[in-house]
């Protein structure tokens, strides 16, 4: 490898570096253990029971891998996505939570595109819609 190559591939690794750790600067922190604690607590007043160090773990991972996936996918969110999920002073924080709360998001946007399509294929030249006969939605009409 001549002196350049190397010279780029160090610029690379530093670039990917700097942007995972700019990234990773604006996932919030939160302390997991109290998290999980909260969580546990309040799952043992809804379903009774014993609290186990296993259910600790199991929700600290869980919790973890969340995390990981956020930092990955920071730049894909929409700001105010990032604005209406993570708000930490009103909900029991959680990257889990959050995660979710993204996924979902994207999901009911691709839903109302798709659905914004198929609603200009109903949309008559005049403006209005014809909408499908009732029968070819499987309702039944008594």
């Amino acid at each position: 490898m001549s002196a350049r190559s190397a010279t780029v591939m160090a610029v690379i690794i530093v670039f990917v570096g700097f942007c995972a750790k700019a990234a990773q600067a604006q996932v919030p922190s939160i302390n997991l253990q109290e998290t999980c604690k909260a969580a546990s607590g309040v799952m043992l007043a809804l379903m009774g029971g014993t609290s186990s160090e296993n259910d600790l773990k199991i929700c600290i991972d869980s919790e973890n891998k969340a995390r990981d996936q956020m930092i990955k996918d920071w730049g894909t969110y929409d700001a105010s996505d990032r604005a209406g999920c993570i708000q930490p002073r009103v909900y029991l924080p959680s990257y889990v939570e959050w995660l979710t709360c993204f996924e979902m998001n994207k999901v009911v946007r691709e839903a109302r595109k798709q659905r914004g399509q198929e609603m200009g294929a109903l949309t008559n030249p005049n403006g209005s819609v014809t909408l499908p006969p009732v029968r070819s939605l499987g309702i039944r009409a008594y």
